[in-house]
């Protein structure tokens, strides 16, 4: 999976060096809720952690590891792309102080109301084929329903998919 726009070399380097750290930094950053990544996403959880297992098995240094080590890559920065990209419209929607918080999803997380619950998924079925707010190939994850609960609770789901409708329209 190679999403477009994310083919910078200095990060492709970066990203190898930081990588040979070895196998509790991959722990500490997956686990890390900057980096965007969510236990409720486990279908792209099992993903990432199978590229990780794979590359730790293989020789470091070799073109499979790097190849790996590039896949592991190119999804974080599809997973940190699509979280920029929903922050964004938070931001024009006037939640410059709140962002962040609504965007954070881990184990604790619950659903504010179990009868938005259908709601959330279905405006986030719209913003999933109606927009490129979620990169191609790259699957809509769980995390932005428990987003969307959020948002329809604050009365915002509909502006919400307005402005991703208008600000990154399906082409």
């Amino acid at each position: 999976m190679h999403p477009r726009g994310i083919e910078s070399e200095t990060a492709v380097a970066h990203e190898l060096q930081d990588s040979r750290s070895g196998p509790e930094k991959e722990e500490r950053a997956w686990s890390s809720t900057q980096s965007s990544i969510s236990t409720t996403e486990e279908e792209s959880d099992v993903e990432l952690h199978a590229f990780i297992r794979m590359r730790n098995k293989v020789e470091k240094d070799t073109e499979e590891w790097e190849k790996l080590n590039y896949d592991i890559h190119t999804l974080r920065c599809a997973r940190k792309e699509v979280c920029t990209r929903w922050k964004k419209i938070l931001l024009q929607l006037g939640y410059q102080r709140e962002a962040e918080s609504l965007l954070t999803v881990n184990r604790q997380t619950v659903l504010n109301d179990w009868d938005n619950m259908e709601k959330a998924r279905e405006l986030l079925r719209i913003v999933s084929e109606e927009t490129d707010l979620f990169l191609r190939g790259l699957s809509t994850s769980e995390r932005y329903v428990f987003v969307m609960d959020r948002l329809v609770s604050l009365d915002s789901a509909e502006d919400f998919v307005r402005l991703a409708k208008e600000k990154y329209p399906r082409i």
